[in-house]
């Protein structure tokens, strides 16, 4: 009967995940509109095949992430949760901070890591030791006060010191709470990285996530959840086994070598060292750019990489981000020197005060437009009434979209914010039209999905031309002085011309520079950069009466 039973325990889970997997894999293959939401087990299983060493580099990165940010955790809750033992003053104060610090998402909390630690492991390690400290520190807690109150008596009784008293008892009948803590720890690691990855990450499983989700590219997407969901189970697993070493005094064999033993030594001293050093060097020029890489910055990454702003005495390095209300505050900030920013952003920020100007034009034209299902017969921009309008975000957006919107009398549309899952929302027809979508990007990639699009230019609905993407720098800074301006812009026409004269060449630099882009990617991003070359800059000098005009547009229509 025994035998039989573990059997039972073995089989059930292992039968549930087959019925699961077996459901999953047929639902995936045979209804298309999950094509946008949901891949099947096996292509998510062959893309961790074929792209392993991605796979491998972005979750060693996001492991010694977690594991930063367990060490300085526990570093802070152990002593942290003794005091409240020992105190009760310090329990009445440090407590409700604690209950704070937890009630903060650290979703919010991230972006403001990078501004103080800037693009750093620090930035990372600590949004992940801050998920993880409350559940950690109260664990411990409970478990230094679960201490029997007789069994404290009698080792006072006997002069016990305190140093003995903790050693001796307090301690070992403390572990499993702490343990239990440190399973919990486990569990909320990967999520603390993840969060910290996303607000500006440079590298790991959560940049992974957010990348390949947007290039639709969900593969990748569900592949770096699933090694993520391994490294938290092997991580909660390690827990368990410690906890058994440590309570029941039997030994875990676990056979390393001493070169093993030595790799372990120094990745533990990395990890240490990560936290207190910073990636930034003052010779470096950082530029951030408004999105995540896409055909938009291929000349950055070519004259990066053919030398051409060495060349010119600029170290140029290119960061980037997940969300482009993050490049201004960062600029603003200090953290970044140079932006790839949006014209109206621009112009809306100074406004506010913000003082930053104009050094550089990476695209001369408009990109933005009304982007629309060609098979709902839109003919004129008329039509677009009564129609589901979905755009990228609220606030000034919003605004911008209901002018345009009067502008063309278009009276009766439903307008619904779509954040910025601009292609899946049209491609399985949430919206018949998306708002803040790049002719040359989102079209070439909703087309690469079997989705027949056509859009509106802003140009033909009375916006008036201006520069889509250019390069600003903070008022005052060394990099709007002429000495450096003028070497800046000779170097990114240079790359501009370089790239329109080798455009499959640019490509392929690109490519080499962002390695985590499948083959499905690369080609309707190519697709959509041989539509991106006429619309990159002929040459850096600003047009003031382009931007007058667009500038007086935008207060006439109170959008300044």
């Amino acid at each position: 009967m025994q035998i039989k039973s573990c059997h039972l325990t073995i089989l059930a889970p292992v039968l549930a995940f087959s019925v699961i997997f077996c459901t999953w894999e047929v639902c995936s293959r045979f209804f298309d509109h999950l094509l946008f939401v949901l891949p099947s087990p096996s292509s998510i299983l062959l893309c961790i095949w074929e792209r392993g060493d991605r796979f491998l580099f972005h979750t060693g990165v996001t492991l010694s992430e977690m594991a930063g940010g367990f060490l300085l955790a526990f570093l802070i809750a152990f002593p942290s949760a003794w005091l409240m033992t020992l105190c009760v003053a310090s329990r009445m104060v440090l407590q409700p901070i604690f209950v704070l610090i937890q009630c903060v998402p650290m979703f919010a909390l991230a972006p403001i890591m990078i501004l103080w630690f800037d693009w750093s492991f620090a930035a990372i390690v600590f949004p992940t030791a801050l998920m993880i400290f409350f559940p950690l520190t109260m664990n411990i807690y409970q478990g230094l006060r679960s201490t029997p109150q007789h069994l404290v008596d009698y080792f006072k009784m006997n002069g016990a010191s305190v140093w003995q008293m903790f050693f001796k008892l307090q301690l070992p009948w403390a572990l499993p709470y702490i343990f239990a803590g440190i399973r919990i720890s486990a569990a909320f690691a990967g999520i603390g990285a993840v969060a910290g990855e996303w607000a500006g990450a440079q590298a790991g499983l959560g940049l992974l996530m957010i990348e390949s989700r947007r290039a639709t590219d969900l593969e990748m997407t569900f592949g770096a959840l699933f090694c993520l969901t391994f490294v938290s189970m092997g991580l909660y697993v390690l827990a368990v086994l410690l906890e058994k070493r440590v309570t029941t005094r039997r030994p875990i064999r676990f056979r390393f070598s001493k070169m093993a033993k030595a790799h372990v030594a120094i990745l533990f001293g990395l990890t240490l060292l990560g936290c207190l050093q910073s990636d930034s060097n003052k010779k470096e020029v950082r530029i951030i750019l408004d999105w995540l890489p896409n055909p938009n910055h291929v000349p950055l990454y070519v004259g990066v990489e053919k030398g051409i702003f060495k060349k010119h005495g600029i170290d140029l390095v290119i960061k980037k981000t997940q969300d482009p209300g993050d490049t201004i505050p960062f600029l603003t900030s200090g953290q970044t020197d140079l932006a790839v920013s949006y014209t109206i952003y621009t112009m809306h920020a100074n406004a506010q005060n913000a003082s930053v100007e104009p050094v550089g034009i990476l695209i001369k034209e408009p990109l933005n437009s009304f982007l629309y299902r060609k098979e709902i017969g839109i003919e004129k921009s008329s039509d677009l009434n009564h129609k589901k309008i979905g755009y990228c975000v609220d606030g000034f957006e919003t605004r911008y979209l209901d002018t345009v919107l009067k502008m063309n009398q278009i009276t009766n549309a439903k307008k619904k914010n779509v954040s910025f899952d601009l292609v899946s929302t049209l491609g399985t027809k949430k919206v018949d039209a998306i708002f803040g979508a790049y002719w040359n990007i989102e079209g070439a990639h909703l087309r690469s999905l079997g989705v027949d699009t056509d859009y509106f230019p802003l140009a033909e609905l009375g916006v008036p031309n201006h520069y889509e993407l250019i390069i600003i720098a903070r008022e005052n800074s060394p990099q709007t002085a002429p000495e450096f301006v003028t070497p800046f812009q000779s170097a990114l026409q240079e790359s501009i011309d370089y790239s329109r004269e080798h455009p499959d060449e640019a490509f392929e630099v690109y490519l080499q520079a962002n390695p985590d882009k499948r083959e499905k990617t690369c080609d309707w991003e190519r697709k959509a950069w041989q539509e991106t070359l006429p619309a990159l800059a002929d040459t850096q000098t600003i047009d003031p009466q382009l931007w007058e005009d667009f500038h007086n547009w935008l207060i006439a229509n109170g959008l300044l």
